[in-house]
């Protein structure tokens, strides 16, 4: 102990000689660094303040002519009076047959190959052999259910009012599919041929998951030994005022998308009456469990691409983000904490749960056995469903509560914005749209291309269709819709980029 105590009255000593010897240079080093680190903050805030000055971002929707705008629309308005719910066949079916009365140059000129289910697959062949790869462009028929909605306009009638086309499946994603139909049979009717092999494939139930749809086509894709240049499906569209700025519309292309989970979380207690409760009860214990849960959310992680998706957000943020997002790495505390409240922003920084589906009991004065719910998660790249699970497990293990995982898409791969499958879609958006600003970014939803991973390296999830925040947000919603502005620029969108191939 009497050499801990010399230990330490020595090491004083030193300290105090160096202080005042050195002291006044140790400060004033210090204060440089300082200084030096707060003019890197604000000179790499200035110099993407002067970039942001210099962008450019204008919206130009193409018109096409009187006559084709009012038959363009209407097939859409038709397209929305199906009422194709997932799961309704006979729906579906009647809507395969008004597609083939409305595209009969599609259905004619081009291949209806076999395929097992309600799914659609087109192949269009390029009249010369080359070295091109071939491309698919994607879609589904089917949409969500409207009950328990309050809608203003009816949601299975096509309405349209203010040059506007209101019900379910304008947005999500009929003005999807029939704008790449109307594309190719504007083209066949001018007698255009493609440079390389086109696929079309529309899914029947894409909004449960593509099991019956997308998934048999893959097995067709696959039976063929396909690999596709690119693979475009329905993802992020046209924002006319990117992050809230009404002056900076911007093209969000979706360069990957979250995975998907779902676990069963379940409490089991003794059952007996509710007038003489244990401590704690099968439910409680299932609360105590969610709660930890939201309480405790994974760690955040800044992607590579997320990090290029916000330096091209810069010019639509306010000074304090932007120089947030200026000294990255750096500031990412920063950034993570100033974005906490925007929750389509910050769930693209980390993997989410959200408790969705719960049962208990089955009288108000008996205590369950068993409680449980079910837990959404949405992964984000570079965690895994097992990765999740085992966070769970290790947060819940003094818990009487078990944990199953019930189904799992872990995330998808990320395309390369260098890579030609990127470069293709933005050269067609910019064709067609003028000087907009294209943003990669993820998509926080998933899609039908989790079937279609294997088959390239370049999928991009975007639908080239201009719309607003309220229009975004009334998808899956009441009085979903979508303009007739908007829907027919993105027809000429597919136009063009079908003439690039």
């Amino acid at each position: 102990m009497t050499f801990l105590n010399d230990l330490w009255a020595s090491f004083q000593i030193f300290s105090g000689n160096f202080t005042d010897r050195y002291g006044l240079w140790v400060n004033g080093a210090l204060l440089l660094l300082v200084l030096a680190a707060v003019g890197l903050f604000l000179w790499r805030s200035i110099r993407l303040g002067r970039r942001v000055r210099h962008t450019e971002a204008q919206l130009n929707l193409p018109e096409p002519s009187k006559k084709q705008n009012e038959e363009w629309c209407r097939k859409l308005s038709q397209a929305v009076s199906f009422p194709t719910v997932t799961g309704d066949k006979e729906a579906i079916s009647q809507f395969r047959s008004w597609l083939k009365e409305s595209f009969p140059l599609v259905f004619s000129r081009l291949r209806l190959l076999d395929c097992p289910g309600d799914g659609l697959l087109f192949q269009w062949r390029c009249p010369e052999k080359g070295k091109k790869g071939p491309v698919l462009l994607c879609a589904h028929m089917d949409v969500v259910p409207t009950e328990g909605q309050n809608w203003t306009h009816p949601p299975f009638e096509g309405e349209i009012k203010e040059e506007t086309v209101y019900g379910r499946g304008a947005l999500d994603c009929k003005g999807t599919l029939c704008g790449i139909l109307q594309a190719v049979e504007e083209l066949l009717q001018d007698g255009f041929a493609p440079g390389r092999d086109v696929y079309l494939a529309f899914g029947c139930d894409e909004e449960t998951g593509g099991k019956e749809g997308a998934a048999q086509i893959a097995k067709q894709l696959k039976m063929r030994g396909l690999h596709f240049d690119l693979i475009l499906d329905e993802g992020t569209p046209i924002s006319t005022a990117h992050l809230g700025k009404e002056n900076f519309p911007a093209a969000l292309l979706g360069v990957a998308e979250k995975g998907q989970a779902t676990f069963r979380l379940t409490a089991r207690q003794k059952a007996g009456h509710a007038a003489m409760p244990p401590q704690h009860t099968a439910a409680g214990y299932l609360s105590e469990a969610i709660c930890r849960i939201e309480a405790a959310p994974l760690h955040k992680r800044l992607l590579p691409v997320m990090q290029q998706c916000l330096l091209f957000s810069a010019p639509a943020m306010g000074s304090l983000q932007r120089a947030m997002v200026a000294n990255l790495p750096f500031t990412r505390p920063l950034l993570f904490r100033g974005t906490r409240h925007n929750l389509q922003l910050s769930a693209l920084f980390h993997s989410t749960f959200a408790a969705t589906c719960l049962e208990g009991g089955s009288a108000p004065n008996v205590l369950p056995e068993t409680a449980s719910a079910l837990l959404n998660a949405r992964i984000l790249q570079g965690d895994t469903g097992e990765k999740l699970l085992e966070y769970l497990r290790s947060l819940l293990d003094d818990l009487p509560v078990t944990i199953e995982m019930v189904s799992c898409q872990d995330p998808s791969a990320i395309t390369d914005t260098a890579g030609a499958g990127y470069q293709l879609v933005k050269g067609a958006v910019e064709e067609t749209f003028g000087r907009l600003p294209c943003i990669p970014t993820i998509m926080p939803a998933g899609t039908d291309t989790k079937h279609y991973q294997e088959f390239s390296d370049h999928i991009i999830r975007f639908i080239p269709l201009a719309v607003s925040d309220a229009t975004l947000s009334a998808v899956h919603g009441p009085d979903e819709h979508l303009s007739c502005r908007s829907y027919t620029a993105g027809v000429i969108f597919y136009e063009n980029l079908l003439k690039k191939l």
